[in-house]
């Protein structure tokens, strides 16, 4: 099912694969290193949630508490972590990513 969708926005030019992290980085212009760390990071929050899902000190939406620093410092702590990966299999993914963009969604009726 993904795999459509991933064809599907990647057709219209609002998503790109990355053969590697390494590319990935280069594109966002990072160091594979600091990628690797931000996702590493990431994977440790998720373990923390997983081991305590109401422990964490920063608010979560819909409710409940997040360990998830970056998100709940917002109010809107992720409580949620699927498909998450170690720093250190960043290099060898390969990566889909979109390209998200502020927008006014205008509906008539």
């Amino acid at each position: 099912e993904i795999h459509w969708h991933c064809e599907h926005y990647k057709g219209r030019g609002v998503m790109r694969k990355f053969d590697s992290g390494a590319d990935l980085a280069k594109e966002i212009g990072c160091s594979l290193k600091k990628l690797e760390d931000v996702v590493e990071a990431h994977y440790q929050v998720s373990l923390k949630q997983e081991a305590d899902p109401e422990g964490g000190p920063f608010p979560a939406y819909p409710n409940g508490k997040s360990w998830d620093e970056p998100s709940g410092k917002t109010g809107v702590g992720k409580k949620f972590f699927h498909n998450c990966i170690k720093g250190s299999d960043v290099a060898k993914e390969v990566w889909h990513v979109a390209i998200v963009t502020p927008v006014i969604h205008y509906c008539m009726g």
